[in-house]
């Protein structure tokens, strides 16, 4: 922020890292009372097209995410992200599954199971429908990012919607408006929870509403 020229009264670095400890802080209290048992089982696609599956395991990004929001991360056996089969997914049959905003592929793709060559139909959380794209803001929420603090609600939402019942439309406009001093437009809410690029960028390129 001061490298920039960034910390005014509106945007300021130590409010968003003071916020986000709140944030994680509040989480924690809530998944730390979970039993173990009771954790989902959840595999985050780190890349993935019909040729390639990359997934995050332990000591990155995904596994940071999962872990702190009262889930199991799958690939905990494997370090950083790495390529994996088919065969592979089928014995981890996670409950949920996450895709980060740097593949194209949608949770569509995956429900639908319309990826050439590859069947994700017998999977418990294609079968359930728990297939999830991560929101795309200012940034990729899958590293940090300036909307880690809304990453970190929506993570543990969807781990936990009977735990967690924020509303991610409103936390999202609220947020913008007090650490970016930027008021979102409906369509640019709908545009970052539905991962597209242009929403994000519209809010610091496009004209104040």
């Amino acid at each position: 922020g001061k490298a920039f020229g960034t910390d005014t009264e509106n945007i300021n670095t130590t409010k968003v890292l003071d916020y986000g400890a709140q944030v994680q802080e509040e989480i924690a209290e809530i998944v730390n009372k979970i039993p173990q048992e009771d954790k989902p089982k959840v595999l985050y696609l780190y890349g993935h097209s019909e040729d390639e599956i990359m997934v995050s395991g332990k000591d990155f990004y995904g596994g940071f995410w999962i872990e702190s929001s009262g889930g199991i991360n799958v690939a905990n056996e494997i370090t950083s992200q790495s390529v994996v089969n088919m065969e592979q997914i089928y014995k981890w049959n996670s409950d949920i599954i996450l895709i980060t905003t740097m593949t194209e592929t949608t949770a569509e793709d995956i429900l639908n199971n319309s990826i050439e060559g590859q069947d994700w139909s017998q999977i418990e959380a294609v079968k359930n429908g728990k297939v999830f794209k991560e929101p795309l803001g200012v940034f990729h929420w899958f590293p940090p990012s300036g909307d880690a603090p809304l990453m970190a609600k929506w993570m543990a939402q969807t781990l936990h919607p009977d735990l967690f019942t924020y509303s991610m439309s409103d936390e999202i406009k609220l947020y913008y408006e007090n650490f970016y001093g930027y008021k979102l437009t409906q369509e640019q809410i709908d545009g970052i929870l539905t991962s597209n690029p242009e929403a994000g960028k519209g809010a610091f390129f496009g004209d104040s509403k």
